[in-house]
């Protein structure tokens, strides 16, 4: 539906801007966010600290699957030995890891997946701060995101000074995936 509509307003842009043009000297930019997401300090910063929380669950999980494996190995030697009673506990003992380990697998996925949505959610907001400055200080009409256009030109690609403007407002470790302010524009 967002495409329809951006579709929709940018044929109605169609019409009017050559209407547009012979009163007022249109400046339009284009920008790839990923590029700026992927390249900017902040934008690694979050990542580092994603990156970062992803190892810490890795290990916690891989030092349970550890345990699981060695109680596994026990059964495995010593399941001639055991009586009926000791075979169940050990059985039972086996189940539950396997079953903690699932869970904290799942745990981890979705708390993942949440700091991730939340820094993405925090860089756009910042993106949109950073294009209106650009666009300003730049005296552009109209700027698209890279992603939302058919074609675009490298004359109108506005990525670097996005990108530039980024790292001024929002510099490398000002409050990381939990927050922070920007420097000001």
């Amino acid at each position: 539906m967002r495409r329809t509509m951006i579709g929709t307003m940018m044929a109605a842009l169609g019409v009017t801007l050559p209407a547009m043009a012979q009163e007022v000297a249109l400046k339009v930019g284009v920008f790839d966010s990923s590029v700026v997401f992927d390249r900017s300090k902040h934008g690694q910063d979050l990542k580092a600290e994603i990156e970062r929380l992803r190892d810490l669950r890795l290990k916690e999980i891989g030092d349970r699957q550890q345990e699981l494996n060695l109680l596994q190995q026990e059964m495995r030697t010593k399941e001639l030995t055991f009586n009926d009673e000791k075979r169940g506990e050990m059985l039972q003992r086996i189940n539950q890891k396997q079953i903690e380990l699932q869970r904290m697998n799942d745990d981890a996925s979705r708390e993942l997946q949440a700091e991730f949505n939340k820094a993405q959610g925090k860089l756009q907001k910042e993106l949109l701060k950073v294009v209106e400055a650009v666009g300003l200080q730049g005296g552009y009409t109209l700027i698209l995101e890279k992603g939302l256009t058919l074609f675009s030109g490298p004359e109108i690609d506005v990525t670097a000074p996005v990108l530039q403007k980024f790292d001024e407002l929002f510099p490398a470790g000002a409050g990381g995936a939990g927050g922070g302010s920007p420097a000001g524009p």
